[in-house]
């Protein structure tokens, strides 16, 4: 259905939040047009490969992501990014949330309920 003239558009909408919009995962995806080379289908990219590119950064290779220091997901700020390899920052988060058996070293199921 085609808007009227005097339909709002952006920041004139009831719906309008700024700075973007949270994606399930719980990063930041903000409106960067369907041409961005960091964009998906709908035009939408992560803030923290935007950020990080802008930035004269390469995008992460395969095997590498980028991690928030302060582990807030909606933090980033370029100096709270850092690009690591994938197996290393999982071994911090397994370290961090002490999911290893002391006696056996092996990997715990996430306990229910647990964030």
């Amino acid at each position: 259905m085609p808007r009227g003239e005097n339909a709002p558009r952006a920041s004139r909408q009831h719906r309008w939040k700024p700075g973007g919009s949270i994606a399930s995962n719980g990063y930041v995806k903000i409106r960067v047009g369907k041409d961005h080379p960091l964009a998906d289908p709908n035009g939408y990219a992560y803030e923290h490969l935007v950020v990080w590119c802008a930035a004269g950064n390469p995008r992460p290779p395969k095997g590498w992501l980028l991690h928030h220091a302060n582990e807030d997901k909606t933090d980033n700020r370029i100096g709270n990014l850092e690009l690591k390899r994938r197996g290393v920052h999982n071994a911090e988060h397994l370290a961090a949330e002490n999911r290893r058996c002391p006696r056996t070293g092996r990997l715990l199921p996430k306990m229910r309920g647990a964030a």
